[in-house]
């Protein structure tokens, strides 16, 4: 009697392959997703850096401290259009614009004001990856806040 088909044994060695074949594919899937993920928080902060330098050129001035998620207001004609600070649900990422009165770190020379991007996100392995990529730019982190500084070269 010829058989149509496949035979359990056959099946499962099939199905054993493909086990195999998995276990390699998905993890350098989700390091490929993870490390697209890091590039985008990288790519907006560059492009707050862009805008925060763009508004101090014309004002003279920092916009105020911002709230996590919230785009301040002084910033939105210098953003891309329809970009936001809460990434969330699609990312667990919420930016926020710092100003802070610091001694001994990073600040500007003149108000004596650190200030920077702070990314807020439990996603440990997405900050592992920011790190790598971005070479320790994080200046300090304070529970799931990882603060991205602005430093300042005082033109001699």
């Amino acid at each position: 009697m010829k058989s149509k088909g496949f035979v359990l044994i056959e099946t499962l060695i099939v199905m054993m392959i493909i086990g195999i074949l998995m276990s390699f594919a998905l993890p350098n899937y989700f390091e490929a997703k993870k490390t697209a993920q890091a590039v985008r928080v990288i790519a907006d902060f560059e492009a707050i850096r862009t805008a925060v330098i763009a508004y101090y050129g014309e004002s003279g001035e920092f916009p105020p401290d911002g709230y996590p998620g919230g785009v301040p207001k002084q910033l939105k004609n210098y953003l891309p259009e329809g970009m936001s600070f809460d990434l969330r649900p699609e990312l667990d990422v919420r930016y926020d614009w710092e100003n802070w009165l610091v001694k001994g770190k990073p600040k500007h020379p003149k108000t004596n004001i650190l200030y920077g991007v702070s990314v807020t996100t439990k996603d440990e392995a997405l900050v592992r990856k920011i790190k790598g990529i971005f070479q320790n730019s994080i200046q300090w982190s304070i529970n799931d806040n990882y603060t991205f500084v602005i430093e300042f070269i005082e033109n001699k």
